[in-house]
């Protein structure tokens, strides 16, 4: 277990040298803040504006979905720009066969991170939130948003060979989210559609609070980590 510590320590050392990825991480709490104090003032001034009682408060939940998945998020993706630096500094085989181990390095750089988002996330959804939520529906959430964000990370790495790459391939994956807007916006049954997406199936469940719809939420985002893992794999190898 030391070296497994040891190995995420100097991830943690790594993360807070790169300014951008330091950034990326604060940001997610600029982000809170703006979706707690930033969106009700906007709202305010377009409702006496317009002369309308209400205009964004109306997709309040949505803001909300969408502070529930920026910390897991920007934190996975963080942790596949790293992983994409010591790729291409070679550095992922080698750590791979030292003490910590394939499995170790996996778990150093990418499921420790997002579990750590997990526990942000839901720290932020009880402070910022903008509607009511039960602890439990907020974990719920944080930890579907937190897997559907392990898949975007596998992602972003698997299909990029350096760090310009994976900027690139992040601002794709970021399509991914699309199904967070869906099922406020499309009202009709082409909505499932966009079924493939796990960002679908967790703003179902949040907005019909029926737990029937963590069955696709889960399994969805469990498909895209089982495919993206073994690509993921092949190339640390």
């Amino acid at each position: 277990m030391r070296p497994l510590f040891q190995s995420f320590r100097l991830f943690i050392q790594q993360i807070f040298r790169d300014s951008m990825l330091s950034a990326v991480c604060i940001g997610t709490l600029v982000t809170a803040l703006f979706i707690r104090f930033g969106v009700p003032a906007i709202e305010n001034i377009l409702c006496n504006h317009f002369q309308e009682e209400v205009i964004l408060a109306k997709y309040y939940l949505l803001f909300d979905l969408m502070l529930a998945l920026i910390t897991p998020y920007m934190f996975c993706f963080a942790s596949a720009m790293m992983i994409l630096t010591e790729y291409d500094e070679n550095l992922t085989r080698y750590l791979a066969v030292t003490p910590v181990g394939k499995n170790g390095y996996i778990l150093s750089r990418l499921v420790f991170p997002a579990l750590i988002s997990i526990v942000v996330s839901v720290a932020l959804m009880h402070w910022f939130s903008l509607t009511a939520w039960s602890f439990a529906m907020t974990l719920l959430t944080c930890i579907l948003t937190c897997l559907m964000s392990i898949a975007v990370a596998l992602l972003t790495f698997a299909f990029s060979h350096n760090r310009v790459e994976g900027l690139a391939m992040a601002k794709l994956s970021g399509l991914l989210m699309v199904g967070l807007f869906v099922p406020f916006f499309l009202l009709t049954n082409i909505q499932y559609l966009f079924s493939p997406l796990p960002s679908f199936w967790i703003a179902k469940l949040c907005m019909e609070q029926n737990l029937i719809f963590l069955w696709p939420a889960t399994l969805s985002s469990l498909i895209w980590i089982t495919v993206l893992y073994q690509k993921f794999s092949r190339k640390i190898r």
